[in-house]
């Protein structure tokens, strides 16, 4: 109804709408993960929930060739060290196993097969990953040695908070880390300039080209959001159907102060 009532199309920073990511951070992500399709190999991004992490990387996966290179994403990763596997091995289109010692021969079976005989690389996406069992981190070296094979056979994102960072500094995980090829960390949008730009480019991608929001309400869902998309979507959402509600074409600095407390209501 409130999408319909101001002419979007879709939710201007909503999942399925088209990224507009700020693009310098954008630009050097890409830059890394490109090069570590060249390598193969480890690769961690870090950044605080809600900062755009899972979008920047989805846009990066969509631009690939699928003819070689299969993404497997998996974000319920707060289970058991099996489960993970598990879920691993299923999205691979392999049959349940109820032992460890089946369950990583079929697996290290099934990406030989794919980079010897398909020519395709696997790109296993651990989002959330500072919830992965500890353990994980811990044997998933032995996981990744194939046959005294010295190739890396797949690419690994861990995608996640900087706990994960934290955690993996640790020395009890030097053999996982020292494995990692780059370390990305994305930032919330600081500047002002840069989210009132990226909210006026979203909204016109999202088919509203003439401006709704002051600079002043720029400023009121910036300072709210903290610069994370995640929560700018949400209060922007809210927004919009109070708008609606109230029958106006715009949103006034008062809506969106109901927005933000209505919001800061339902999270208590």
């Amino acid at each position: 109804m409130y999408l319909q009532h101001f002419g979007l199309k879709h939710m201007p920073l909503g999942k399925h709408s088209p990224s507009v990511l700020e693009s310098k951070q954008k630009e050097i992500l890409t830059e890394h993960l490109n090069w570590l399709i060249g390598s193969n190999g480890i690769g961690l991004i870090t950044g605080e929930a809600g900062v755009g992490k899972t979008t920047a990387i989805r846009d990066w996966t969509s631009s690939l060739n699928p003819l070689t290179h299969q993404v497997f994403y998996q974000s319920d990763n707060h289970f058991q060290m099996f489960d993970i596997y598990s879920q691993f091995a299923d999205s691979l289109g392999l049959e349940y196993q109820h032992r460890y010692s089946n369950l990583w021969r079929n697996l290290k079976r099934e990406l030989l097969h794919l980079s010897e005989e398909k020519k395709v690389t696997p790109i296993w996406i651990l989002d959330e990953a500072q919830n992965l069992p500890l353990g994980f981190f811990e044997n998933l070296p032995s996981f990744l040695n194939i046959n005294f094979d010295t190739r890396d056979l797949m690419i690994i994102l861990f995608v996640g908070t900087p706990k994960l960072y934290t955690i993996l500094q640790r020395s009890h995980y030097a053999p996982i880390a020292s494995r990692i090829q780059f370390h990305y960390e994305w930032l919330a949008i600081d500047s002002i300039k840069t989210f009132s730009n990226l909210l006026v480019e979203a909204f016109n991608k999202a088919g509203l080209t003439q401006s709704i929001i002051s600079q002043s309400g720029m400023k009121l869902i910036h300072m709210a959001s903290k610069g994370r998309l995640r929560y700018a979507h949400r209060l922007l959402t809210r927004c919009l159907q109070i708008a609606a509600q109230q029958k106006i074409n715009h949103l006034p600095d008062d809506v969106i102060n109901q927005a933000i407390e209505s919001l800061r209501s339902m999270s208590h």
